[in-house]
């Protein structure tokens, strides 16, 4: 499963693990196949931790689950924040994810089991190397804008196998 986030400063191809964390997948999907993340900032960047991005689009807080409300972290011992370009869902605390992720700049392990890792940049690394070097000012905002102009949907097996998940932490439906 794949997807492509089309940014201001090039293209991140991303690898979904859409079989381990199903739930965190399919909110990301559906929000990106809604277009919710186009024209939506970075408008967090750390050098050598993270940079985050998903707020409604001109802001820099708040943001929706597909449900309209925060849902559950989801865990899997094999997703770990391991390397550089491990996509996570940001959080206010436990059970708290909605629409904002960020990407690791390096392996950041004090993370683990605290933040839903539900991908990892698989090709494009040097868009994310170009995000690191740009200058931060206050609040670890970029300086220049870092904006994500669409989100292109590759592969999509929840789709393609009609799975759904109609509440926050329902069972998923099959249609």
């Amino acid at each position: 499963m794949s997807v492509t986030i089309h940014t201001t400063h090039g293209p991140l191809k991303l690898e979904l693990f859409c079989d381990l964390v199903p739930r965190t997948c399919f909110n990301f999907l559906a929000l990106a196949a809604s277009g919710a993340y186009d024209g939506s900032l970075f408008h967090r960047l750390i050098p050598q931790f993270m940079i985050q991005g998903g707020a409604p689009a001109g802001k820099t807080k708040g943001g929706s689950s597909i449900w309209g409300e925060a849902f559950n972290d989801e865990f899997h011992p094999d997703l770990k924040h391991d390397r550089r370009g491990v996509v996570s869902m940001a959080n206010k605390g436990p059970n708290t994810q909605r629409s904002q992720f960020f990407v690791t700049f390096e392996r950041q392990p004090h993370l683990n089991n605290t933040y839903t890792v539900f991908g990892r940049v698989i090709d494009h690394l040097d868009t994310l190397d170009v995000m690191e070097r740009s200058e931060v000012g206050e609040k670890d905002r970029p300086r220049q804008e870092i904006r994500i102009e669409r989100v292109e949907i590759h592969a999509n097996p929840l789709a393609d196998e009609g799975v759904v998940y109609e509440t926050k932490d329902g069972p998923p439906v099959v249609r």
